[in-house]
């Protein structure tokens, strides 16, 4: 024995009084001497104790590793290991047991310290607690050779392999953004910065890849390793790209989009908006789109388009609104209205395009269709559309209505003397004084040639019809001055009325023409009507004026 030994007393001293719980135990396996925390550790006196066995204060799972134990420490001359200590009121008690094997006067002994690591354990549970059941990935890595060294639930599922598959893998085995090179770069870098935060992309087990964020922290535990926490962001990734592309989308789209608010105040636009408008961004914004209107649209349009809105959720049609600059224009509207969970209104989403080009070239194509190029008059395809329509309103409101066929006497000398230029500026200023005896609301139309007619419509009797045929007679037998020439034509008119000389669109213009026929034939510049009925009317207006000469050159 060395000299340096401490005296016997003394060892018995730190035997004793040592914090932790030591059991001395003979090859047989029977504790052969106890300190007093073990007593503590067992709730058992020394004197019980000295009666028992190892096995007497294990679990059953403990128990059962005894012997396997005790010939590790034969072999090995020590061992450590965990095991679980039942006290003896039942409570569990986990501890860590350091083994050695002793020499002693020629026998052999088992020295036995064991350390209550119930504290330690509880940390454990809290930790496996956490890390299992974090909806994060987590995995723990070593920092000499990026081994994985244990991996949570959450990760496994994240990117496909078991716990096992991951343990006997490193971080190049599912880095997919890095090569090895730059992963082994990356490594260094967290070590000496002792913590990172990063994007990046792990490959799945079936070969797909894993958007990643990861945060990183570096220990020197265990010779150096990574704590990664990591979260599948592949969802978050195709969001941001969504909006992305919406925002490209947004901002490249030809068409306007106005977006407002749940109290319809603006809270977006796009580039087009601007270009259609001529309002920038900041002049718009928190504002109402009414800022837009034109005033062509009334009430009951927007009260109509509001209640779409809010039944369906959508609306569709076209209405004019004002730019900057003050100039009207058309556009093609779609409105969404996009809710929240609650069905409560979110946004407003306007979508537009400019069609004020397109409206006024089918406004010109429908004036080509419906008006006479000469005169700007209905022409007959228009009047007879509208004579259909006033004949249906006078039947509903028991109402007269007067038709009135006009054909200019002399025009054909006069176009064939002067040719077409001048004939066509003499039936507009014809046009134009007849349009003059009439009202607003009445219709003159040009049939072709020299031939026009009145629509005197919601009559409520026919008194003023004659006056009206009348003026019409006199502005026509004014002269004309066309090109320096002075020259004078007359008018022959026929009327029809209805309901009392027919009661349909086309008998009544064949009653009006029979009578304009009837006025040539009573030697022109007079006015005929058809009725048998009107006969003041008909004889007063049957007298033939005093003809007179067509034409007079200045």
């Amino acid at each position: 024995m060395s000299t340096n030994s401490p005296p016997a007393e003394i060892c018995k001293l730190a035997f004793d009084y040592a914090a932790d719980p030591i059991f001395l135990l003979d090859m047989s396996g029977n504790f052969i001497e106890v300190n007093q925390a073990a007593c503590d550790h067992t709730g058992y006196s020394r004197e019980e104790l000295l009666q028992m066995r190892p096995g007497d204060i294990d679990d059953p799972e403990s128990r059962a590793l005894i012997p396997e134990r005790f010939a590790q420490i034969k072999k090995d001359g020590q061992a450590t290991f965990e095991a679980v200590h039942i006290h003896r009121s039942g409570r569990r008690i986990p501890v860590e047991m350091h083994i050695r094997l002793i020499e002693r006067d020629g026998k052999s002994y088992t020295l036995n310290i064991c350390r209550d690591i119930s504290e330690r354990k509880l940390k454990e549970l809290e930790y496996q607690t956490i890390v299992q059941t974090t909806t994060d990935g987590f995995w723990i890595a070593s920092a000499q050779d990026a081994r994985i060294l244990d991996a949570n639930e959450a990760y496994c599922r994240m990117i496909g392999y078991s716990r096992d598959e991951l343990l006997s893998m490193h971080i190049f085995d599912v880095e997919a953004s890095e090569s090895p090179e730059e992963t082994a770069a990356h490594i260094q870098a967290v070590m000496a910065s002792k913590h990172d935060f990063f994007e990046t992309q792990h490959r799945h087990k079936q070969g797909h890849l894993i958007q990643i964020e990861a945060s990183v922290t570096y220990s020197e535990l265990r010779g150096g390793v990574f704590f990664v926490f990591v979260r599948d962001i592949s969802a978050r990734k195709r969001h941001e790209e969504e909006l992305a592309l919406a925002a490209s989308v947004f901002n490249a789209s030809s068409a306007s989009i106005l977006i407002t608010d749940a109290d319809n105040r603006i809270v977006s636009v796009n580039p087009a908006f601007t270009t259609i408008t001529g309002y920038e961004p900041d002049e718009v914004i928190g504002r109402m789109p009414n800022m837009l209107s034109s005033g062509k649209q009334s009430k009951a349009f927007y009260h109509d388009m509001w209640l779409s809105l809010k039944s369906d959720r959508h609306w569709h049609g076209e209405l004019w609104n004002r730019r900057k600059d003050g100039e009207l224009y058309a556009e093609q509207l779609t409105i969404n209205v996009i809710v929240n969970r609650d069905g409560s209104v979110h946004r407003h989403v306007a979508i537009f395009s400019d069609i004020t080009e397109k409206k006024h070239a089918e406004d010109l194509m429908w004036r080509q269709a419906n008006y006479d190029t000469v005169t700007n008059l209905p022409n007959r395809r228009l009047f007879l559309d509208r004579l259909d329509q006033e004949i249906r309103k006078c039947r509903r409101a028991t109402l007269f209505l007067a038709l009135l066929f006009i054909d200019l006497d002399y025009f054909k000398e006069i176009n064939d003397t002067y040719g077409h230029d001048v004939g066509d500026q003499l039936l507009a200023e014809a046009a134009r004084r007849i349009n003059s005896c009439v009202r607003n609301s009445d219709t003159v139309a040009r049939l072709g040639g020299d031939e026009f007619t009145v629509i005197l419509a919601e009559l409520t009797d026919t008194n003023k019809v004659e006056m009206v045929a009348d003026n019409i007679l006199d502005v026509l037998e004014q002269p004309f001055h066309i090109n320096e020439v002075s020259m004078q034509i007359s008018g022959s008119i026929g009327v029809a009325l209805y309901p009392g000389d027919a009661s349909d669109a086309g008998e009544l213009i064949t009653q009006a023409d029979n009578a304009m026929y009837a006025s040539k034939r009573r030697g022109r510049n007079c006015c005929c009507f058809h009725s048998c009925n009107l006969g003041k009317m008909n004889r007063a207006a049957g007298q033939p004026r005093a003809r007179k000469s067509h034409i007079v050159e200045q």
